[in-house]
């Protein structure tokens, strides 16, 4: 079992190795990609596809939620993306919580890497599967939880919209429950994303998942836009509102 000071040396050793090889090895700038989409980015939903070979995207997230004890909730998050191989995808967030919520300050870092089985036929659909640490890096962090994301990505055909549907279905294991906490839990997601003009792309997700406190589930509905600026830069907003499931036992 990794100590606290290990698990924190982890997190930095994995921070500084994404950092050197965006900053160290060869630059190959590519036009933004509003049609790929990113979990979080505006919604949870995530699409089949990762980021091309040596292509890198630096994202910064701001998120704003209201909980079901009408607490306020801030999240900031810079990431980074780096396609380090091919049909390979590597992602490294740092989250930041601000409000009058539970848990508030430096959070868990967080490290994914994301692998695409195929490209979609008209029969199959595009598939990847994800894999992904939450090292305790943060204010009161204790445990290394991970999680398991299975995406699939399929165009609708006799449309020029690009439309396309989305199905992601994760495991998240917790590595130190509490008491009143779930060890293993799942989050389901079914979308849906059209390119309704040149430059903005609509999206629209379900969202069930099994909240860390045992007996709550939630259910959410999100919508969003993912809008090209300027070449290099895309914009995305979004909006969810979603009902909280209680189950004593």
């Amino acid at each position: 079992m990794m100590t606290q000071q290990q698990l924190r040396r982890l997190g930095s050793v994995l921070l500084y190795g994404m950092l050197w090889h965006l900053f160290l090895t060869p630059r190959i700038v590519l036009a933004a990609d509003h049609t790929n989409l990113e979990e979080n980015i505006p919604t949870q939903m995530e699409d089949a596809y990762p980021l091309p070979y040596l292509n890198r995207e630096f994202q910064s997230l701001f998120r704003y939620e209201q909980t079901g004890e009408e607490e306020d909730r801030f999240r900031l998050e810079p990431r980074v993306e780096f396609g380090f191989a091919r049909n390979w995808q590597a992602r490294i967030g740092a989250p930041f919580l601000l409000g009058d919520a539970d848990k508030t300050g430096s959070r868990d870092l967080i490290a994914e890497a994301m692998y695409n089985f195929n490209q979609e036929s008209s029969l199959l659909p595009a598939m990847a599967l994800a894999g992904r640490i939450d090292v305790p890096t943060g204010v009161s962090s204790t445990g290394l939880d991970t999680h398991v994301r299975f995406l699939a990505t399929k165009t609708l055909p006799y449309t020029s919209l690009f439309q396309r549907v989305h199905v992601n279905v994760s495991w998240v294991r917790n590595s130190d429950p509490m008491n009143d906490e779930r060890q293993n839990r799942y989050v389901a997601i079914v979308g849906y994303s059209a390119l309704v003009a040149r430059a903005t792309v609509f999206v629209a997700d379900y969202v069930r998942e099994q909240q860390r406190r045992k007996g709550a589930d939630s259910n959410i509905i999100e919508l969003g836009i993912r809008q090209i600026i300027n070449p290099l830069t895309v914009l995305s907003l979004g909006v969810g509102d979603g009902w909280n499931l209680y189950v004593n036992r």
